[in-house]
């Protein structure tokens, strides 16, 4: 038989530890501790919602009957006038010996005695038929001046033309109507042959008539309807475009109140007929305290769930605090580490032997690790600062011993003010070189500086055979760069390329390429097969003296040096991606082009210290 080849198996990902154990006590424990007590519960839940029905009713019921009773205590009211005989023969006396201002005071009297210390009604008017325009009236003690300005204003503008159409088909009944938002109860006060002689409005108080409503419970809003037709809202239109609740309900005359709901809210209403009158009263009932109610057994059901389950707690909170916690800890710091946090430290918070020793060993380890980090670092970077300090002091004493020459030469001759600003310029130079604060990078701007005195320098020694131009961003001028690195690209540009030539140019360009900051220096002139032998050389890495790339001692010059320097000190700072190239544009011409990292001054400061 051949050998049997096994097959790796898939790697399925596994499930938390905390999460295994939630998805264990739920189904196991908790689940049919619920299902338990919600069978058990569920029959008590019918009784509930019938006890709840029932002291609803109740409530509404009782505040239909005080609201009721309050109705036909002011119906009964406006009956004095009809039936004590004062207005009617004041009336007759007046018919006979036409004294108005005695049917005046005997008319005022009697409204005020009737009527004005009643608080079930606001205002009270009365006018004769023979002359509408006269009324006799009188308010509410309780009211303000304003209010019963503000009532007889209403009076004559809003309600007296609706009176005058109602009274004339009223008979001896009690007109109640709604007008302008109040309730008025209109009557006439009718002679022995049944024609109305005079006409009794009275505006009902709403907050004593109706007030009962309020009291009822879960009250939300009222409605009220007398004989299908609409008399008041309470509550800012809460009956407004609830479904099937208005006069349909009021077809008959039901005393007993009933709770109805229609769609999502709950409603009780009752139907009374005091005399002639359907009058139907809606009570819209809070939603939430019905439901509260109604559905509190099962809140009781989870309630008992949660109290029968105190060991899931206990356990639970064992295994997170003896076992989650401390291993989430651990995985914690493992992903710090992975992210480059090397030292980093567990606080001791476990609370097993165990997972003591376990956090221990972690902190030993993170701290080992962390010092040997350090230890390489340090050892690294002192290394490239050595070598930086060794190569920037290799800098160009050649050219400063040909400054000092031209500055004598131009003292010599002309005796005039270039001499001090050359001197200016050779103390920028002077102090590029020397360097006292031993800084690694300065801004663009400083770098800027140093090339500026060189080729003032430079420029007094070839006069207009060197043209110089410049491009450079000043938006870039903060930016931090090597100390030294473009003043010898130009003067390699100045030696190579100039020198030896009638007129020469070079043009000096900084811009920024995304994180990379730029500069390239153009001069006159292309170099050979041969020079780029030599700069490919000069470029290695390896490169050290020259020797054993068959150069010989004196062969290199000060600018080959130069661009040497500033190759390995940007590839030594930056490393792979940036430092010096040289090559020919395709235009006569030769191009040095050094690119490092674009960097603010303030992402620097601490290699500069």
């Amino acid at each position: 038989m051949g050998d049997a080849t096994i097959l790796p198996m898939a790697t399925k990902k596994k499930a938390p530890l905390k999460w295994s154990m939630i998805m264990l006590l739920t189904l196991c424990w908790l689940l049919p501790l619920a299902v338990i007590a919600y069978v058990m519960l569920y029959v008590a839940a019918g009784k509930i919602n019938s006890q709840t029905e029932r002291t609803i009713v109740t409530s509404v019921d009782n505040a239909i009957r005080i609201c009721e009773m309050r109705m036909d205590a002011a119906v009964e009211a406006s009956r004095n006038a009809s039936y004590l005989p004062t207005i009617k023969e004041c009336y007759a006396d007046y018919l006979e010996d036409g004294d108005r201002l005695a049917l005046q005071k005997t008319v005022n009297l009697f409204l005020e005695q009737h009527y004005c210390y009643n608080d079930s009604f606001l205002y009270t008017s009365l006018f004769f038929t023979d002359n509408p325009d006269e009324q006799f009236f009188t308010a509410y003690r309780g009211s303000t001046s304003n209010a019963v300005y503000q009532a007889s204003r209403r009076f004559e503008d809003k309600v007296m033309p609706k009176v005058l159409e109602i009274y004339q088909g009223l008979d001896t009944d009690v007109a109640i109507v709604e007008i302008e938002g109040g309730v008025y109860l209109v009557r006439n006060l009718m002679t022995p042959s049944y024609h109305p002689y005079a006409v009794l409005t009275m505006e009902l108080n709403k907050d004593m008539v109706f007030g009962s409503l309020d009291s009822s419970w879960g009250y939300m809003g009222s409605a009220i309807y007398v004989d299908g037709v609409f008399l008041t809202d309470d509550n800012g239109g809460v009956m407004e475009g609830a479904p099937g609740i208005g006069p349909e309900l009021f077809e008959e005359n039901n005393r007993n109140c009933r709770l109805v709901k229609r769609g999502k809210e709950y409603y009780a209403y009752a139907v009374r007929k005091p005399e002639r009158h359907y009058i139907g009263y809606i009570i819209a009932l809070d939603r939430q305290a019905v439901i509260d109610e109604t559905y509190a057994v099962k809140y009781i059901s989870v309630t008992l769930i949660l109290f029968m389950a105190p060991l899931i707690v206990i356990v639970f909170h064992f295994f997170s605090r003896k076992v989650t916690k401390p291993i989430g800890s651990l995985t914690r710091a493992y992903y710090m580490l992975e992210e480059g946090n090397f030292g980093f430290q567990i606080e001791n918070d476990a609370n097993s032997q165990e997972f003591e020793y376990l956090e221990e060993a972690f902190n030993q380890m993170s701290a080992r690790l962390q010092y040997q980090i350090d230890k390489i670092y340090t050892e690294e970077l002192a290394l490239k600062d050595a070598r930086i300090m060794a190569l920037q002091a290799q800098i160009n004493p050649h050219f400063l011993n040909n400054a000092l020459e031209i500055i004598n030469w131009e003292a010599r001759i002309n005796e005039n003010y270039k001499v001090s600003r050359m001197i200016e310029n050779l103390s920028v130079m002077l102090e590029a070189t020397m360097d006292r604060r031993h800084r690694r990078f300065v801004t663009l701007a400083e770098e800027m500086s140093y090339v500026e005195a060189y080729l003032f320098i430079i420029s007094q020694r070839l006069g207009e055979r060197l043209k110089v131009e410049k491009d450079v961003d000043e938006r870039l001028f903060q930016m931090k760069v090597p100390r030294l690195i473009i003043q010898p690209i130009i003067e390699n540009a100045v030696e190579h390329g100039i020198n030896g030539q009638t007129e020469g140019r070079i043009a000096i360009r900084i811009f920024r390429e995304e994180d990379r900051l730029v500069i390239e220096v153009r001069n006159t002139g292309t170099i050979s097969e041969g020079d780029k032998e030599k700069i490919k050389t000069l470029l290695e890495d390896g490169y050290e003296h020259g020797y054993e790339h068959g150069f010989e001692p004196g062969e290199l010059g000060s600018a080959s040096l130069g661009i040497r320097n500033v190759n390995r000190r940007i590839r030594i700072i930056y490393g792979e991606g940036f430092g010096l190239a040289i090559n020919n544009d395709g235009n006569g011409e030769t191009v040095s082009r050094i690119v490092v990292r674009a960097e603010e001054m303030k992402k620097q400061a601490a290699s500069n210290q």
